[in-house]
């Protein structure tokens, strides 16, 4: 998936490219990095989906492209985004009715996270009773 990557381009709009390409994973934008294997810190979220690239300060002036593999770890992902943009990033994967931050799984590739947000959407039959062969009408 090639996500091109603007000046004038919305978090918006480069969120709804990421997860229309990876639906159980989210990307969220902060004013301040994030360690390895570190969460990013909820103060410094940009909620503002309708905020452009230059408007977040990112420090680049031209049009460019990142190409994003299925195979590569969220942490690389998360690294080009902020050497190439400047853009501080978190990924997010879904798992039950929420959105966790992939912090310690950073080293998991994009199509291993989503893997785990399908799977955290099974939800198994109800058992039913289990049988006793005692009763008796």
């Amino acid at each position: 998936m090639k996500i091109q990557i603007i000046v004038n381009k919305t978090i918006g709009d480069i969120k709804k490219e990421f997860t229309e390409a990876w639906p159980h994973l989210m990307l969220g934008f902060y004013t301040k990095p994030h360690g390895e294997n570190k969460g990013s810190n909820a103060i410094f979220m940009v909620t503002d989906d309708h905020l452009t690239v230059g408007q977040l300060g990112a420090g680049f002036q031209e049009a460019a492209a990142l190409t994003l593999e299925a195979d590569m770890p969220v942490r690389e992902v998360e690294c080009l985004l902020e050497e190439i943009f400047g853009l501080h990033t978190q990924i997010f994967r879904h798992s039950g009715n929420v959105w966790l931050q992939t912090t310690v799984s950073d080293k998991l590739t994009l199509d291993q996270q989503e893997e785990r947000g399908i799977a955290s959407d099974y939800v198994p039959p109800a058992e039913s009773e289990p049988l006793d062969y005692r009763e008796m009408d």
